[in-house]
């Protein structure tokens, strides 16, 4: 690490062993991770309050960390202990991160798709992420494309039918969907079947998707797909 990272390292730990030793500080080394591929470590405390156990982190004035970044904190065992970050309140003397446990929506959409042995969803999803960042007439009718076979491949591989229509009205049977979450599903598949029709549509200037509706299309599919997965019933 760099001298002045060490510099400032000290620097807090005086002040941590001054004015936090009765929140139990425990100093290491920090990964922290940011979506979509950034990872660093930052070297800091964790400590605890002792009457309800609640935890934060101290990091040094010049630390990165960010809110929404997961912090992967092993303990002494080496069991690694993993919190997000819900909030950042910088002083002089240093940086400290309120924190939360993780939650399944904290997970980004590729990770839950290959958690679930869907490998050919997260490349479409990754492919229509690309595809809408090449800012073009092509890219983001690919991009919509993409969200569609995305879907359409979860819906597939959770129900046994490749037919889209089909799949989404059986889709309540594997899921723990109440009426209200039904209804969702029954407006999704009218919203991608049309978007098929729009794409498939063939002429001199076919109808194509804009840049708005692929950033559309990109944001409603990954949270489709994450709220599918999160109440999709678990193989016994």
């Amino acid at each position: 690490m760099p001298s002045n990272k060490s510099a400032d390292f000290q620097i807090l730990t005086i002040w941590v062993h001054n004015e936090r030793r009765d929140h139990n500080p425990n100093g290491g080394w920090a990964t922290i991770r940011r979506e979509p591929q950034t990872c660093f470590q930052e070297q800091g405390y964790k400590c605890e309050w002792p009457e309800n156990g609640q935890v934060y982190f101290l990091f040094t004035r010049s630390s990165s960390v960010m809110e929404g970044d997961r912090i992967a904190w092993r303990e002494g065992t080496g069991q690694k202990d993993e919190w997000v970050v819900t909030g950042i309140n910088p002083t002089n003397q240093y940086v400290r991160c309120e924190v939360r446990r993780p939650r399944a929506t904290d997970q980004s959409i590729d990770y839950l798709l290959r958690s679930a042995s869907l490998n050919n969803a997260a490349e479409y999803m990754s492919n229509a992420r690309q595809r809408l960042d090449e800012g073009t007439d092509t890219g983001w009718s690919d991009c919509v494309a993409n969200c569609r076979n995305a879907l359409q491949e979860v819906i597939s591989a959770l129900t046994g039918e490749r037919n889209l229509s089909e799949g989404l009205r059986k889709l309540k049977d594997f899921c723990n969907l109440g009426e209200k979450e039904a209804e969702y599903i029954k407006s999704m598949e009218r919203l991608f079947l049309a978007s098929r029709d729009v794409l498939s549509k063939s002429g001199a200037h076919p109808p194509m998707p804009g840049q708005q509706f692929a950033i559309f299309a990109l944001g409603l599919t990954t949270e489709t797909l994450r709220f599918i997965l999160t109440t999709r019933k678990q193989q016994s």
